[in-house]
């Protein structure tokens, strides 16, 4: 009877121990919940997908969204050059083609015909076709910047809580340290980084 009574009060304090390391474990989960609803609470929204769309709709508006005012002027001075560029190279492109397609008509009217502007046909073929190529080449730099700054508007919002302190720091100093295998100095930099 005693040996049953030590097994049965050591089977009740595991089992009482357990209550309470499981009760604890609950109460530690709550206080830390309740600790991160309240932090996720003091911060606004700040939507990744949302400054993205908004770069979609209007090139610049996500980095709007972002408070990155001073990247606008780069993005619109970006894609403004290139389509610029690619205008011109459309407007000289027409301008071969109509020429190359009135003398095919056998039209008189072709201003590279003159003696200090003369082109071949094979000339006006091969600018026309630099000319356009060019273009093309502009419209897929303009693309790009496009989409480069939906993603530099996505990227920022993701980093847009991060916390960039002073107390970050980077500290280099010189290194000598001698080899065995070469029987050498070697010298080197070791930089630090501390945050």
């Amino acid at each position: 009877m005693h040996r049953i009574s030590s097994v049965f009060i050591s089977t009740a304090l595991c089992i009482i121990s357990l209550a309470f390391t499981t009760e604890s474990k609950a109460q530690r989960d709550t206080v830390f919940t309740d600790t991160l609803t309240i932090e996720q609470a003091k911060l606004p929204e700040h939507s990744p997908t949302k400054a993205s769309i908004y770069s979609m709709v209007l090139p610049g508006l996500g980095q709007v969204y972002n408070r990155k005012y001073w990247k606008v002027p780069i993005i619109y001075a970006g894609m403004g050059t290139f389509l610029y560029f690619a205008t011109q190279q459309h407007k000289l492109f027409d301008e071969k083609h109509v020429a190359y397609r009135n003398r095919l008509n056998s039209d008189s009217t072709d201003v590279f015909l003159e003696d200090g502007n003369f082109y071949s046909n094979e000339a006006l073929l091969s600018a026309m076709d630099i000319h356009r190529r060019n273009r093309d080449l502009m419209f897929i730099v303009t693309g790009a910047i496009y989409i480069l700054q939906i993603v530099d508007a996505s990227v920022d919002a993701h980093l847009f809580y991060f916390n960039v302190s002073d107390d970050l720091s980077l500290n280099y100093m010189p290194y000598v340290n001698y080899d065995p295998r070469t029987q050498r100095m070697q010298q080197g930099i070791t930089l630090n980084l501390r945050f």
